[in-house]
C-alpha cells in the first residue's frame, strides 16, 4: 500500500497503542507460568501474534477475545516434561524480539528448536548467543534461512558485553530461573537499553520469579533455579516509543493532546518528554546544537530525527550504531527519506547531523524500507511539507502500529490509500480461507452464522463448479475478500456479479472502489466486454454508492428482495 499524504495540521486526543514491548514480557511470563492468566489492553499488531504464535508451539495455549487475551500456560519448570518432546518450528515473523527471547526459553522448555523469520529477521545479529553457546556446548546451525539450536542449557555464569541489544539479556533473564541451580549473567561493559531489562524484571516479577540484581555498575543478576512462574493478571501499559511520533507532532506545532501513558512507567523510552525538551529550548541558548545519545533509546531515533529536520538549530544524534541492524538500516533509511523531502542531513558510521529547517520541500514518492517507524516518521515530517508526499509500502506499520493511519486520519490528515491489488483464482485448497477472512470471531464485528453458511455454500461451490468463478482479493499479497460471479442463467446466460466482499476490517479505506476494476476486468476476459448484472440490497447504501460510482444503474427490477443493476458494456466493445 502507498499512502499520499497532503501537508496540514493535525490536532484532538490520541491514546497510543499498549505497549508492545511490555506485551511481549507478560505474554511470555504468563506462558511460562503453570495456571491461566489474563492480560488485558493486548494490541494484536505482527510482532506480537508471532510471540503468540510461537509461544503455542512451545506448548502454552492462547484465547484471544478483542484485546484481552486468555493464557492457560505450559508450566515450565527445571522437570518439565515438555524437554522429551520433538524440537518446535518457530516461526518469528519479523519481530527480532521473539526471536532473541525465545532462543534461550526454547533451549530451557524444550532442549532446542528452529527458528525461522521474514524480511530481514534472520539477517540480525544473534553472535552474542553464538558465543555463549560455544563456551557452554549447545549446538546450532543457521542455514538456508533457519536457525537450529539443540543441546542443555545449564546453570552458570552467562557474561554478555553491555553494548549489546537488550533482547539477548531479557531471553536469558526469562529462562535461567528454569534451569536446576543458580546461576548469574553479567554485564562486562555498561548497560544500552537498561530500561528494557528492568521492564523485563518487572513482568517476571508480576509472575512469581525472584531474580537479586547486585548495586553494581553495571548491575549483575542472579537468578536462582527451579523457580515456576504462577499465573497471574496484568494490564499491558499504553506504549511511550509509539507516543513519541505524536510527541514529535506536537513539538512541530501540531494541537495533539497524548493521553492513557503512565509518567512512571518503566519504559524507557519515556525520555522522550526530556529530548523534545531540550530540542525545543536549546537552541535559544544561542549555542544552537543539541547533542543527544541514543544508545539506551535507539527505537526513538526516527521521531527525535524528524523533530531536529524541522526545528531552529541543529541536532546531533549519537552512538546510534545498532541502528544499522533493525528492520531496516535506520541510519541510511533516516537519512534517505530526510533528505529526500529536502531536510539536511549528514550520515556516519554511528551518528547523524541534523540541520533543521522550518518547511521541508516534499514533492516527492519516499519508500517506507518496509520499516514500521521509518513510515510514520515520514508521515509526520509530511505534515510540515510544501507539496505532498508518498510513502511507499505504508502498510508496515502493521509491525506495531496497525491503526496508526486511522488514528492519522482522525486527527485531520489528509491521506489518500492506493494498493497493490491482484485476484488470486480460488480452488479445493483454499476456500475456506475466504469464507472465514471476514468471520473470525477475534474480530470486533464478526459476521452473522446465516451468512457464514450461505458464502460458504457459494464458495463451495465456486470451488467445484466450473460454471461459476471465484477470486481471493489481495492487497500488497495479504488476503482482503473475496468476488464470485458467473452466467445468470435465468437471464439468458448474462454475467452476474454474485458476491463482492471486501474484509470487514478493510471496509472504508477505499479497497472496495480500488479492486472493483481488476473484478470487473476479469469477468470482461472471461464473458467479454457485455453487460454485467447484480443485485444489492436497496437498503445497503454502501454497497449501493460504490456499484452506482462505477456506473451500475438500476433496472428496476427485483430478484426476490434485492434490487437489480446493470453496468453497460463498455463503449467500442
Amino acid at each position: 500500500m502507498n499512502v499520499t499524504i497532503t501537508p496540514g495540521g493535525l490536532a484532538g486526543s490520541v491514546t497510543p497503542p499498549p505497549s508492545k514491548s511490555q506485551a511481549h514480557r507478560l505474554l511470555i511470563a504468563a506462558a511460562l507460568a503453570r495456571g491461566e492468566s489474563v492480560i488485558t489492553n493486548v494490541a494484536l499488531s505482527q510482532d506480537i501474534e508471532a510471540t503468540i504464535r510461537c509461544l503455542e508451539e512451545l506448548g502454552a495455549e492462547f484465547t484471544v477475545d478483542g484485546s484481552t487475551v486468555t493464557v492457560r500456560g505450559m508450566g515450565a519448570n527445571a522437570m518439565s516434561p515438555l524437554r522429551r518432546m520433538a524440537y518446535p518450528h518457530l516461526d518469528c515473523g519479523e519481530s527480532g524480539s521473539t526471536l532473541r527471547f525465545l532462543i534461550p526459553i526454547a533451549l530451557a522448555v524444550r532442549g532446542g528448536g528452529v527458528f525461522t523469520g521474514h524480511g530481514r529477521l534472520m539477517e540480525r545479529p544473534l553472535k552474542p548467543y553464538f558465543d555463549l553457546f560455544d563456551e557452554k556446548g549447545i549446538f546450532y546451525e543457521q542455514k538456508d534461512g533457519a536457525l537450529t539450536v539443540s543441546g542443555l542449557l545449564t546453570p552458570g555464569e552467562y557474561r554478555l558485553p553491555g553494548n549489546v541489544s537488550s533482547q539477548f539479556f531479557t531471553g536469558l533473564l526469562f529462562a535461567l530461573p528454569l534451569l536446576n541451580g543458580p546461576s548469574a549473567l553479567i554485564p562486562t561493559t555498561p548497560l544500552e537499553s537498561e530500561g528494557y531489562i528492568q521492564m523485563t524484571l518487572q513482568a517476571m516479577a508480576q509472575f512469581g520469579v525472584e531474580l537479586p540484581v547486585t548495586l553494581s555498575l553495571p548491575p549483575h543478576y542472579h537468578p536462582q533455579g527451579n523457580q515456576t512462574y504462577h499465573a497471574a493478571n496484568a494490564a499491558v501499559e499504553g506504549d511511550w516509543s509509539q507516543a513519541a511520533f505524536w510527541y514529535a507532532a506536537q513539538a512541530l506545532g501540531n494541537p495533539v493532546t497524548v493521553v492513557g501513558l503512565d509518567r512512571y512507567s518503566t519504559q524507557g523510552d519515556r525520555e522522550f518528554l526530556d529530548w523534545v525538551q531540550m530540542v525545543k529550548n536549546e537552541p535559544l541558548s544561542g549555542r544552537g546544537v543539541v547533542s543527544i545519545d541514543v544508545s539506551q533509546n535507539p527505537d526513538l531515533v526516527p521521531p527525535l530525527a524528524v523533530m531536529g529536520a524541522l526545528m531552529n538549530g541543529r541536532l546531533g544524534i549519537e552512538n546510534a550504531a545498532r541502528l544499522r541492524v533493525k528492520e531496516s538500516d535506520r541510519l541510511a533509511s533516516v537519512t534517505a527519506v530526510l533528505s529526500a523531502l529536502g531536510a539536511g542531513v549528514e550520515e556516519g558510521p554511528d551518528f547523524l547531523k541534523i540541520t533543521g529547517r522550518e518547511r521541508l520541500a516534499g514533492g516527492v514518492k519516499v519508500d517506507s524500507f518496509n520499516d514500521h517507524r521509518i513510515a510514520m516518521m515520514a508521515a509526520i515530517a509530511a505534515t510540515r511539507c510544501v507539496k505532498p508526499v508518498t510513502i511507499t509500502g505504508a502498510q508496515c506499520v502493521a509491525k506495531s502500529y496497525p491503526n496508526f493511519w486511522e488514528e492519522f486520519e482522525r486527527l485531520g490528515g489528509s491521506i489518500r490509500r492506493e494498493y497493490s491489488l491482484s485476484l488470486a483464482p480460488i480452488g479445493p485448497d483454499n476456500w475456506k480461507d475466504a469464507v472465514f477472512l471476514t468471520t473470525d470471531q477475534a474480530r470486533q464485528n464478526p459476521l452473522e452464522q446465516k451468512w457464514v453458511a450461505g458464502n460458504a455454500f457459494s464458495l463451495l461451490q465456486a470451488a467445484y463448479d466450473p460454471a461459476w468463478t471465484c477470486r481471493l482479493i489481495c492487497s500488497d499479497g495479504e488476503s482482503v475478500g473475496f468476488v464470485f460471479f458467473g452466467r445468470w442463467e435465468e437471464r439468458g446466460g448474462v454475467p452476474l456479479l454474485c458476491r463482492y466482499m471486501i474484509d470487514v476490517d478493510c471496509q472504508g479505506r477505499g479497497l472496495g472502489t480500488q479492486a472493483l476494476p481488476l473484478v470487473l476486468a476479469e469477468m470482461y476476459a472471461l464473458y467479454g466486454r457485455r453487460d454485467v448484472y447484480l443485485t444489492v440490497a436497496p437498503e445497503n447504501l454502501c454497497a449501493v454508492r460504490l456499484y452506482e460510482g462505477f456506473g451500475f444503474r438500476p433496472t428496476g427490477e427485483f430478484d426476490e428482495r434485492e434490487a437489480i443493476y446493470r453496468l453497460s458494456a463498455p463503449e467500442g466493445a
